[in-house]
């Protein structure tokens, strides 16, 4: 698998990595993380798993990957693909171009029930991508939006001071974010990717689109996937995103913020904001 899943992604110079402790202090309110190189970036670890039964692809889910003969035999079961471990033949994991597949090997009569009655599974995980069945799926729709300058510092901090004026016990909050800061839609739900959905919905219905999408999450792939498809060129999250997500926002030029929980504003792809 090759070591960068978008490979037209310019790799940045070591010598410019040895600036950036001196580029984080800029007096913009961000710290600079733009050119940390992805090995060594910390956050949780995610890759596209393709689930196959013998030659058919099923779904493929953002996952982490770990266990993921577990995850596969789970996901079969849960999703009514097969009814017991004893018709699991056998498993084979192999390399995609992005990422892996497993494929679970079982009776034919089983895989044609299964494409038959769901042939685009509908996955109840919290993932957004999952139910996307080849992995061309999970990156299709992603294009550079051009390098535009994040909200200020300042305009940020305001939507993360009202951010729990928004939440609810259980869910997650995204709000969309004018240039001041003020908040002009809310979504909230079970699944962060929903929350998302709901600002851009509610985006569309209105013709009134945010500056920047607030999560009250930690920020995968797919969230970078649809602010991207949004046209949104802003997207900040409080916790720590996946390399995945970094890599791919610094392809499609969004500015990705980790808020760390509202502690700093780092600042992982993107432009930098214009002094006021």
């Amino acid at each position: 698998m090759p070591d960068s899943p978008m490979p037209n992604v310019a790799s940045q110079p070591d010598a410019h990595h040895a600036t950036v402790q001196d580029a984080s202090l800029v007096p913009t309110g961000y710290e600079d993380q733009r050119h940390r190189p992805l090995r060594e970036f910390d956050g949780p670890s995610e890759l596209p798993i393709t689930l196959a039964l013998n030659d058919i692809a099923m779904a493929t889910l953002l996952a982490t990957p770990e266990s993921l003969e577990a995850l596969a035999i789970g996901h079969a079961y849960t999703a009514g693909w097969i009814e017991r471990i004893d018709q699991v033949e056998s498993i084979q994991r192999s390399r995609l171009r992005h990422g892996l597949a497993v494929r679970l090997n079982v009776p034919e009569r089983l895989a044609a029930r299964a494409l038959e009655t769901a042939p685009r599974e509908a996955s109840v995980s919290s993932c957004g991508a999952c139910g996307a069945v080849e992995e061309a799926q999970v990156m299709a729709g992603l294009v550079r939006l051009g390098a535009t300058p994040p909200l200020a510092a300042g305009a940020l901090q305001r939507g993360l001071a009202t951010l729990d004026s928004f939440s609810r016990r259980g869910q997650h909050c995204a709000l969309g974010l004018d240039a001041t800061g003020q908040v002009i839609t809310a979504g909230m739900d079970i699944g962060r990717h929903n929350a998302l959905d709901r600002v851009i919905g509610d985006s569309l219905r209105s013709g009134h689109w945010p500056q920047a999408v607030l999560i009250s999450s930690r920020c995968s792939l797919e969230l970078v996937q649809k602010t991207v498809r949004a046209g949104i060129t802003t997207l900040a999250t409080l916790s720590l995103p996946s390399a995945m997500a970094v890599e791919v926002a610094r392809a499609c030029d969004l500015n990705l913020i980790c808020c760390h929980r509202g502690k700093r504003l780092e600042l992982l792809s993107g432009a930098l904001p214009t002094l006021a």
